[in-house]
């Protein structure tokens, strides 16, 4: 696919540097926001091959500008980008622009109904928010199958019911009970999924195929929820992260998943990296976020998984400067 005329000098000029796209229609309107390590190949990428989906062809005949914004890094491309898609919302975007539509799990004192879902915090057992209503839903269905669950010691008590027993008002509330502590408590859940996977692997050798499907639906849609939780590298913790860019370095405050203070170096030395944490504690006491706990996940998100590939350390007791500017020179 050939770049239009009146787009083809503006593309040439694009930086290979990471940041944020903004593709725009005959209106001015912003259409789509994409972000990319290398800006200059990503915008050109459009317009040099044959998309198969419908959508992404729709998108490239309706570019008529495109503005870029420059970012020192991949991370702040990221921040950027999905803040960019909260404020602007673009008709070719999904991702990060609906989080009102997530949801949250909760558990119910009484009732027929053990789980419900909700959009809003809603007391003190209500879990999440989650992205996807449709698998909140599928796991309250699938987990029926299994009450009355019950705790013993530190294990679980269950069997597989075809359909739904109906529990007393005794077993409704040892059931709550056993709920709270295994969406509360990951320990508690990861014993409960080998308990799962142990039933799984039994109905199969005893050839009740169908039962063993039913509880591999329930392991894997129990498991994506205790990855989700036991992979988040920033929970609760304080984190300083480093990175080389072209012109020194940049350091990032991450408080609980929360970015509190980013600076550019163009030199790196121990009193610069303490001076840096001390302004973001400062920062930290007196921050006040007027974003929703749904819209901060997104941003939570995107720095979690960042982090799996980047150079961090944890701000704790065990800390040491000297070693963290040895690790970041290194890079």
């Amino acid at each position: 696919m050939s770049i239009p005329e009146h787009l083809r000098e503006k593309i040439q000029s694009i930086p290979e540097k990471p940041g944020i796209y903004k593709m725009k229609d005959s209106h001015g309107d912003i259409i789509y926001i994409g972000k990319s390590k290398c800006l200059n190949k990503r915008v050109k990428s459009y317009f040099q091959s044959t998309h198969e989906w419908e959508k992404i062809k729709r998108l490239v005949f309706n570019i008529q500008d495109i503005d870029i914004i420059v970012t020192d890094t991949h991370l702040e491309a990221q921040l950027l980008e999905c803040a960019m898609i909260k404020k602007y919302k673009p008709i070719y975007n999904s991702q990060f622009a609906r989080d009102k539509n997530y949801v949250y799990l909760k558990i119910e004192d009484n009732g027929e109904k053990p789980l419900s879902i909700t959009y809003n915090k809603d007391g003190t057992y209500t879990f999440g928010p989650y992205r996807s209503k449709y698998y909140i839903y599928d796991l309250i269905d699938l987990l029926t199958k299994l009450y009355p669950i019950k705790k013993s010691g530190n294990s679980f008590e269950f069997d597989y019911n075809p359909l739904p027993v109906a529990m007393n008002e005794k077993e409704f509330q040892e059931n709550r009970l056993s709920l709270i502590n295994l969406f509360s408590n990951m320990d508690s859940l990861k014993v409960f999924l080998d308990i799962l996977k142990a039933k799984m692997e039994e109905a199969s050798l005893t050839l009740h195929f169908e039962r063993a499907s039913q509880l591999r639906d329930i392991y894997l849609c129990l498991e994506q929820l205790y990855n989700s939780q036991n992979n988040n590298i920033t929970k609760d913790k304080e984190i300083i992260m480093g990175e080389k860019i072209d012109d020194g370095y940049k350091l990032f405050y991450i408080s609980d998943g929360n970015l509190i203070l980013k600076r550019k170096f163009k030199e790196i030395s121990i009193e610069d990296v303490k001076d840096f944490i001390n302004r973001a504690n400062i920062l930290k006491k007196n921050r006040v976020s007027n974003k929703s706990e749904k819209s901060i996940m997104d941003f939570k998100s995107i720095i979690n998984m960042e982090l799996k590939s980047s150079y961090y350390r944890i701000v704790d007791e065990e800390f040491n400067v000297h070693e963290f500017i040895r690790g970041l020179i290194k890079l």
